[in-house]
């Protein structure tokens, strides 16, 4: 039984696979409002990028969390909806005071990463390229560890 557990707990802890290449440089998708991203904006320090719905409730919670740890570490914060209209995205974002750009992925990024699930986060260096991918909702203090790694 004890052995159950603790390979259900290892099971827990398994690491997604980080995609490799310049994510931020792939970030070209325009926001919310229409207009279009400059991804070097996420240049010389770490960035969170957090795949969402806004019909997803632990998006919706993970959102507010993201954007403090990345003011707490000197990080960007960017949300990434991969479904829905504008106007629902918009809706999540004036909700949970989310001060990040927001962009409106029509499906290349969700396909070109891999996100079968939401939130999907990646974490990524200053250079642009991800350190860490994490699926699932996450603690703050995950998201803090993650960012402390990609520096």
């Amino acid at each position: 039984m004890i052995a159950v557990a603790i390979i259900g707990l290892a099971a827990c802890k398994k690491r997604e696979p980080v995609p490799g290449g310049d994510i931020a440089a792939a970030l070209t998708s325009p926001t919310i409002e229409g207009a279009p991203f400059d991804p070097t904006q996420l240049r010389g320090k770490p960035s969170i990028v957090m795949f969402v719905s806004p019909t997803c409730p632990h998006c919706v919670e993970q959102l507010p969390a993201a954007q403090k740890v990345a003011k707490a570490k000197d990080a960007n914060v960017v949300a990434v909806f991969i479904v829905g209209k504008a106007e629902n995205a918009r809706g999540v974002i004036s909700h949970t005071k989310f001060e990040g750009p927001a962009l409106i992925d029509d499906g290349t990024l969700r396909r070109k990463y891999g996100v079968r699930a939401v939130p999907y986060t990646l974490v990524l260096g200053a250079d642009g390229h991800a350190r860490e991918a994490l699926r699932g909702a996450q603690g703050e203090s995950r998201l803090e560890e993650a960012v402390a790694d990609a520096r």
